[in-house]
């Protein structure tokens, strides 16, 4: 008996290195760090880094047909409101993107994402690192490729992949973005 194959997209959105992790059943098919500099002050060259970074995403979608995208929410924190407008773009075409391609989506805010890895939102990048370890037995070195697995595991147990390993901080988090789908 053949088992089911569950197919989860993670996708951490960053003008200078999206991260991207593809679940299958678990196991990891694809780590992607899509690295990305500015190459003009001309608005439509930031237009055409965008779209750039989108395009590598959708290979990746069209590579693997996910079930599920998992996507970071944006930080409003951010100082420079340039960059905040291209990194909202960036989020919106991929989501554009996704829904082009069929692929539910749903939106991690930064602070639900660090709760379902550490338990608490309020989580350092070091306990990040460390807890992603810990929990999945899995050692990522970019905080991009890590936030992108955390939001691959969210959309797995989305789909039910891992309802096993489900703590009740996790359980609470999926509940909040069950409602998203």
């Amino acid at each position: 008996m053949s088992k089911e194959l569950i197919t989860s997209i993670g996708i951490d959105t960053s003008l200078t290195g999206t991260g991207v992790v593809v679940l299958e059943n678990g196991k990891v098919t694809k780590q992607h760090l899509i690295k990305s500099k500015p190459s003009g002050d001309k608005p439509v060259e930031g237009v055409k880094r965008i779209q750039k970074i989108v395009e590598e995403i959708e290979l990746i979608v069209g590579e693997f047909s996910p079930q599920i995208a998992t996507i970071e929410g944006l930080a409003f924190m951010a100082r420079n409101t340039t960059a905040l407008v291209q990194l909202s773009a960036l989020n919106y075409m991929t989501r554009a993107m996704l829904m082009n391609y069929h692929v539910p989506f749903v939106v991690v805010a930064p602070t639900t994402l660090k709760k379902f890895v550490t338990g608490n939102g309020a989580s350092k990048k070091d306990v990040m690192s460390i807890e992603t370890l810990k929990r999945w037995g899995v050692t990522i070195l970019n905080d991009n490729e890590a936030d992108a697995y955390a939001l691959a595991q969210i959309g797995l147990a989305l789909l039910g992949g891992n309802s096993k390993d489900i703590n009740q901080k996790q359980q609470e988090v999926l509940n909040l973005l069950k409602t998203q789908l």
